[in-house]
């Protein structure tokens, strides 16, 4: 028998099994995520999630906390109380001083729109239907990477709530340390409501797109673009992709859901010394497909989110090799286990994996020098083993030196791995201070530890 505990006074609204909009609510990205929890928290503002924290500790449930709801392990959903951020969407621009105050439910497609109406943006996801809280919180690598580092070297401020309620501003002159934190250490130190980002002149023309090739030629794109890379502008970003051919208006309809090796280059300098500086894409491999020319940065932004569908089923892996490996190239050439599944190898930009100027705890700089993030994206579940297997082996071809933890689905003990110990160390006392009984423990976890 199901007991009524009541509901916490909020202005938002709330939802129960059974409710108008319930299903919708409960809904992720990864379709494989099942879960029904008691009550979510359409919260309207910080007040609310006060106010939702303390009916939560009153009646010992569990909390967890909703941002765009795209996270492939589902942890939005991991606790009784649902804290839902989706309602809180705005997005505000300040030109003058290039700062955008965000708050926790956008997604980064909301953030280009309202910032690039100024010319200004902030590194973010490559999809725009990504939360803007999760990806930032756990670091937020993107196409804009390569110019201006992660999402997270760009955050100035937060409105946090903390597990005991109280509703803070935090930067690097109020509470430093729980700062530095929030700038990699995932969503373990409590709720943020609004992000305050340093935004950066961009577009709104760019020049890039998507330039494929045959599958056998994967060792001379990927040395290609390892030099490319090497000749240190930071206007250039680049990834490859294995991939089947896209329905797109640049595909010969012949070569559409073909096994190809897709480039997507990006050039945020001048769009013409940007045809200048990727001929060589052109040159020295002969391509298949060539979609590659001037494009706004929203469509950019925007370009791959054909091939991420919300609902479907997803298992993703990530890890960083230290240099290409002819087991990393014999991976870019199997074959893939469905048409949406695609590898992205992604050689890691300077400017992620420099120091930033504004300190921050995500740990994968030094890593690795590529990215390796396997993507299975499927529709049913009898091929759920061969999904999972071919994740697996792509992960194993990696010998990883780190992670990419936005991108897995970790037990604590990865995290304590990929964050290093004397990182998870300085993380574990930030958690031990704002968060001792561990409230927040649905997301890459940390454990509170003794605080010592």
């Amino acid at each position: 028998m199901t007991v009524d505990i009541g509901s916490p006074a909020v202005r938002g609204q709330i939802l129960r099994a059974g409710d108008p909009g319930y299903e919708d609510a409960r809904a992720l990205f990864n379709g494989m995520i099942d879960r029904r929890p008691a009550m979510l928290v359409r919260v309207s503002d910080a007040a609310d999630v006060a106010e939702a924290l303390r009916f939560a500790r009153e009646h010992g449930l569990e909390v967890s906390v909703r941002g765009g709801g795209h996270g492939v392990a589902g942890r939005a959903l991991g606790g009784d109380l649902v804290i839902d951020l989706s309602a809180l969407r705005a997005v505000t621009v300040d030109p003058d001083s290039r700062t955008a105050v965000v708050q926790g439910g956008a997604t980064w497609g909301e953030v280009d729109h309202a910032t690039q109406a100024h010319g200004l943006a902030v590194p973010g996801g490559r999809i725009t239907h990504t939360g803007v809280a999760g990806l930032t919180l756990g670091g937020g690598e993107g196409w804009l990477s390569v110019k201006h580092g992660l999402a997270c070297d760009n955050l100035l401020a937060v409105e946090l709530v903390t597990a005991d309620g109280r509703i803070l501003r935090v930067d690097d002159d109020i509470e430093p340390e729980l700062m530095w934190a929030l700038r990699g250490g995932g969503g373990n130190f409590g709720v943020v409501v609004s992000f305050t980002f340093r935004l950066h002149p961009v577009g709104p023309m760019v020049y890039g797109g998507m330039i494929g090739y045959r599958v056998s030629d994967a060792q001379a794109v990927l040395e290609l673009l390892d030099r490319l890379y090497a000749q240190g502008s930071e206007d250039f970003g680049a990834a490859a992709v294995s991939m089947h051919a896209p329905p797109a208006p640049f595909v010969p309809a012949d070569l559409v859901g073909q096994h190809i090796l897709a480039v997507v280059p990006t050039w945020f300098g001048d769009v013409e010394a940007g045809a200048q500086a990727l001929a060589p894409l052109r040159e020295e491999v002969e391509p298949l497909i060539d979609g590659v020319g001037p494009l706004p940065y929203v469509a950019l932004q925007a370009m791959l989110d054909p091939g991420q569908p919300p609902g479907l089923r997803n298992r993703w892996g990530a890890g960083f090799a230290e240099k290409l490996t002819p087991e990393l190239i014999a991976a870019a050439q199997e074959p893939l286990p469905g048409q949406l599944a695609h590898l992205i190898i992604l050689p890691l930009p300077e400017a992620v994996r420099r120091l930033p100027e504004l300190p921050g705890a995500f740990p994968s700089r030094m890593g690795g020098r590529w990215l390796v993030h396997p993507v299975a994206t499927w529709a049913d579940p009898a091929e759920d083993e061969q999904n999972r297997a071919w994740v697996a082996r792509m992960n194993a071809a990696v010998k990883s030196t780190g992670t990419y933890l936005n991108v897995e689905a970790p037990d604590d003990d990865r995290v304590r791995w990929a964050m290093g110990e004397t990182r998870y160390r300085r993380l574990q006392k930030v958690k031990a201070t704002w968060d001792p009984d561990d409230v927040f423990r649905h997301c890459a976890h940390i454990s509170p530890g003794d605080g010592s």
